[in-house]
């Protein structure tokens, strides 16, 4: 049986304790070995035994006092940033989502169905421009934080399906939990290594002071060395131990990564292919310093030597499995030749997309409870053609306006007012100007006239594909553009529960570029201090789904029978404010992956509960998996109409 979102958020989890398992063992090597140093160094102070356990309580606590430091300050400056960090550090730079490359508009292509189909925020989309060679990787602590990155290589070498098969892989390291596990292995290694490093330092310090004639100075520098010396073979065998365990955690995971890649496309071709391209024209190393940094992260192998550990299985392993072939039956590649697809071939949407208009009756879609959480973290076949389908489908006006920061901004501000399109209108006409500026409410006007030709189940993803071009906004202009958003959405005097879902969603944006930092970063691991944001919650839900009292309870009920094991909530038939709802998605946004598991079962049975919803009510409830970092594909249920 497949995994889902939170079933693989445990694997990761029990990775990380693993991975804490055999660096404390490394730790506990190194704090041996330092010890037996300085008690050589001592030797001639000791009148007892060999072991002296104040010494051993000193090197133990210098240790760890150190590495723990170097461990929080790497990972630190990892998370700062969400994957934009790690983008930045290794030299990528992030795609114009207006570019007019036809190659890098395949891959912004590519990256949006993968996220639209997946649920997952449409992540960073970087670029390493100075790399020819096939790689990618993503980064980042979480799915809102997330940056994928591909090499040029990608782009000048791969055809859509191929780079699709890269894209496809990397999105598995995303779904799968992989990124925090990759960011905690940097942490790791950069502990072990800068043992090495000050012994390097103490050696150069060695260097300086042999130049002395004192005596007294030139026995220093020979103490010195010999210290640093020691302690450079220390944190040589321990970052060659932590070598081993990177790869060996590394390895398992890619194979995960490529059998999820041919998973979610249906097509082992293209994955296949960028394999055999890549046996075809070798593993070069990044040409980057902190290219063995993120070696394990990569789409292939990116370092080499004597001391460098293959992070990857071999690539004839790898295509054996996702061809389903013997291993002596794959060759060396397809070697260089392969070029990427002329635009008209990749696929884009251009400007001839049929636009699609909003049926006069009302959508259904079929569904289970029991499906929405079964299909979270998860991407087929049918949901990358529907994906594609989305995309193509989204009027050329809007779809241009999502590409470029201030355009952006207008169809946020477009999208967070109400449905309707003579409240709409209304609200465009008198209100806004006196939250926006001329020039923002006259491009807002422009777009308003192309709303209606945009299908509602489509604002959604609208408002995702908006993301890159949000997170091109300043510190300045991300916090004025936060503070609009938030007055528009109390512009109707009403509190929507859709609102306040888009709301976060389009925080979410501006915050996972690292422009602006959330004043609070307390988790949550206990359901019982929740029960009032589950109240909140459910409520709202219920009331945003159902416009009858009575259904409300009746909704809320269903809830409220799924988490009777756990919680009990209480209906709250009043007024619930703004602030309020806004505080209780930000909490459990911040809870943990089985809290959010329990939650969104239950708020899938207040939605779902006969079988049959409204998919303006489905879309809702992606809106608020959105909000609680929870990646939750389209409904891909049979449609009707009633």
């Amino acid at each position: 049986m497949a995994m889902n979102f939170f079933d693989h958020q445990e694997v990761a989890r029990r990775n990380t304790g693993r991975l804490v398992i055999l660096f404390s063992l490394a730790v506990v090597c190194i704090i041996a070995a330092l010890y037996f140093l300085v008690a050589v160094v001592r030797l001639g102070e000791y009148e007892g035994s060999f072991f002296q356990i104040d010494t051993l309580g000193i090197v133990t606590g210098v240790v760890l006092l150190f590495g723990t430091l170097i461990f929080l300050v790497k990972v630190s400056s990892l998370t700062r940033n969400g994957g934009a960090g790690v983008a930045d550090a290794v030299g990528a730079m992030e795609v114009n989502p207006a570019t007019g490359d036809p190659g890098e508009r395949m891959y912004i292509n590519v990256v949006e169905e993968m996220a639209l189909a997946s649920g997952v925020p449409v992540p960073g989309i970087y670029i390493m421009p100075d790399e020819s060679t096939i790689n990618a990787f993503a980064a980042g602590y979480s799915p809102k934080e997330a940056v994928v990155a591909v090499t040029r290589g990608c782009i000048d070498q791969l055809n859509r399906d191929e780079l699709q098969g890269v894209v496809a892989h990397e999105f598995s390291h995303i779904l799968n939990g992989d990124m925090r596990l990759n960011i905690r292995l940097i942490g790791v290694l950069s502990t072990i290594l800068c043992l090495a490093y000050l012994g390097y330092i103490l050696i150069r310090i060695a260097g300086e002071s042999g130049r002395s004639r004192d005596k007294e100075g030139a026995g220093a520098a020979a103490g010195f060395f010999v210290f640093g010396l020691a302690l450079l073979l220390i944190g040589s065998v321990g970052h060659f131990f932590a070598g081993l365990i990177k790869a060996a955690v590394s390895r398992q995971r890619e194979f995960l990564a490529d059998s999820s890649a041919v998973q979610f496309t249906r097509n082992p071709d293209g994955i296949g292919g960028a394999l055999r391209k890549i046996g075809g024209f070798g593993d070069e190393a990044l040409d980057n310093a902190k290219a063995n940094e993120i070696s394990h992260m990569c789409f292939s192998n990116i370092t080499k030597g004597f001391f460098s550990f293959s992070t990857h299985p071999p690539l004839a392993k790898r295509i054996a499995r996702i061809e389903g072939l013997p291993l002596d039956a794959i060759g060396s590649g397809d070697g260089p030749g392969g070029r990427a697809l002329p635009a008209g071939a990749a696929g884009l949407a251009g400007d001839s997309a049929p636009a699609a208009k909003a049926a006069g009756k009302k959508k259904l879609v079929r569904a289970r409870p029991d499906d929405v959480v079964a299909s979270t973290g998860s991407v087929s076949a049918a949901g990358l053609e529907n994906a594609a389908k989305m995309v193509e489908g989204i009027p050329s006006a809007l779809s241009e306006a999502v590409r470029h920061p201030f355009t952006a901004m207008a169809l946020s501000y477009l999208l967070v007012l109400p449905e309707e399109k003579e409240e709409r209108s209304q609200l465009v006409e008198s209100s806004l100007k006196e939250v926006i500026s001329p020039a923002e409410l006259h491009e807002v006007v422009l777009l308003e006239r192309h709303m209606s030709e945009l299908d509602p189940i489509y604002r959604l993803a609208l408002l995702e594909m908006s993301s890159p071009a949000l997170r091109l906004l300043t510190r300045g202009q991300a916090r004025e553009f936060l503070g609009r958003i938030e007055a528009i959405v109390q512009l109707d005097k009403r509190v929507d529960f859709r609102e306040f879902c888009f709301l976060i969603v389009v925080e979410s944006c501006v915050y996972s570029a690292g422009r602006l930092r959330r004043k609070s970063k307390k988790r949550y691991k206990a359901i019982s201090k929740l029960k009032t944001d589950f109240s909140l919650i459910l409520s709202s839900l219920a009331k945003a789904g159902e416009e009858e009292e009575q259904k409300r309870q009746a909704a809320f009920e269903k809830a409220r029978e799924d988490l009777a094991d756990d919680l009990v909530v209480e209906y709250v038939p009043g007024r619930i404010t703004g602030a309020e709802l806004k505080r209780s998605i930000g909490k459990l946004s911040r809870s943990s992956a089985t809290i959010r598991r329990k939650l969104l079962s239950a708020c899938s049975q207040s939605i779902l509960a006969d079988g049959v919803v409204e998919l303006a009510e489905a879309e809702l409830l992606r809106s608020f998996a959105h909000a609680i970092d929870v990646p939750l594909p389209p409904f891909l249920g049979t449609p009707g109409e009633d």
